[in-house]
């Protein structure tokens, strides 16, 4: 089963992304966003932590960082200038709807 698109599982994190990312100088992330899959999803145990890898290996050259209005998220970008993994944290909105997703494919597979 393929990983799903980021606008399949967390669609209005996909869009506020978007909309953060004007005025920053980093809008042209937002072709390679709408294209992103969740390949897979943090792993550290922090309760607060829904971050997400978009590569299957992630090696951070640069960052992006954006002000939400709730919580923290930060694009992590590779030396080409591609997005590896998007950092999202104390947003409890974006961790259950990941772990919902995942817990779906859990018990389908």
């Amino acid at each position: 089963m393929s990983s799903p698109l980021i606008s399949e599982v967390l669609p209005d994190l996909l869009e506020e992304i978007v909309f953060l990312l004007q005025g920053t100088g980093a809008e042209p992330l937002e072709q390679q966003l709408r294209s992103l899959r969740v390949e897979s999803i943090c792993d550290c145990g922090d309760e607060n932590c829904a971050s997400f890898a978009t590569a299957t290996k992630v090696k951070v050259a640069e960052v992006v960082e954006l002000n939400p209005t709730e919580g923290f998220l930060i694009i992590d970008l590779d030396a080409a200038q591609q997005i590896c993994f998007i950092e999202v944290l104390n947003r409890p909105d974006v961790k259950y709807l990941l772990e919902e997703h995942y817990l779906k494919r859990a018990d389908k597979g």
